[in-house]
């Protein structure tokens, strides 16, 4: 084993596909009919053996929708006990109340929601659904200065439970246009542009480390449902490989240096930053 632990700001762990609503141009395609979950049991023996060579000061679970991953309680709890960090959990806030324990999981080691909350004209919806989860007492304040988590707003309880909400009724265009088919543009380009690049979204997603959500969703994408792209395109879809955790000896130090470097896929990203409105429709799930 390596001496010295790599370590990171912040890796999302995307843990499901299955999404709840259907935003035009959501970035990880879950307005699509994308499916298919990842069991907490399934991998924590790998994020255990992960944690051997990886440090992390910030651990973000997303999807999909996470709250609609029937083991989600599981996750934070794992999460919490292989890191001894906290957990943010990103999540559109609709299924909150649906959740089994997630109040108390909340409550413990520091873990916290996030509400990335898509349609303004239903606030009124948002603060229904807050009240059932903090109780009818509950604080609401407004203004990114006014809280530690950066939230538009904050709804909190008299306990000090807090759940912020980042308004975001904007996105930019995504990688898997309306037609099925994915951009053919400069790399350099593109990753220049690319929010993920920016942001260092690293993702963990079944036990493997990507550079970005869109590198690895796009070939499961395509295996159910087929995109519009040539031969050629797909063959270079599916070369790019993750960072598994038997390869981490010999092959770590040269993934790591090369993690925020353009790929060859990511061409198949956009180059120009059009944020467009959201049309955050419910689905049944």
């Amino acid at each position: 084993m390596t001496s010295v632990r790599k370590h990171f700001s912040k890796i999302e762990f995307y843990i499901t596909n299955v999404c709840n609503l259907t935003c035009n141009q959501c970035n990880r395609f879950n307005n699509h009919n994308f499916k298919g979950w990842q069991r907490w049991q399934d991998y924590e023996s790998i994020y255990r053996s992960w944690s051997q060579y990886i440090d992390l000061d910030h651990i973000v679970i997303l999807g999909g929708e996470p709250l609609l991953n029937p083991t989600i309680v599981d996750w934070i709890y794992g999460l919490n006990d292989i890191w001894h960090r906290n957990v943010q959990i990103l999540s559109n806030g609709t299924h909150i109340n649906h959740v089994r324990g997630l109040k108390q999981a909340l409550q413990k080691n520091g873990n916290w929601l996030g509400i990335s909350w898509h349609n303004m004209q239903q606030l009124d919806q948002l603060r229904g659904i807050m009240s059932e989860f903090l109780g009818s007492d509950y604080q609401e304040i407004h203004g990114k200065p006014n809280n530690k988590y950066g939230g538009d707003i904050v709804f909190g309880d008299k306990d000090g439970l807090q759940i912020p909400i980042y308004i975001q009724d904007q996105f930019q265009e995504s990688s898997i246009r309306s037609d099925w088919t994915l951009h053919n543009n400069d790399p350099i380009i593109a990753h220049e542009i690319c929010g993920f690049a920016q942001n260092k979204c690293y993702h963990f997603i079944k036990g493997k480390l990507y550079k970005c959500g869109p590198v690895a969703l796009m070939p499961e994408f395509d295996q159910q449902h087929a995109l519009n792209i040539s031969d050629e395109d797909r063959q270079l879809l599916n070369q790019y490989q993750p960072l598994i955790i038997d390869d981490v000896e010999q092959q770590g130090q040269n993934f790591f240096q090369n993690l925020d470097m353009p790929i060859p896929q990511c061409k198949f990203c956009p180059v120009e930053i059009q944020p467009e409105k959201i049309y955050a429709i419910r689905k049944n799930i």
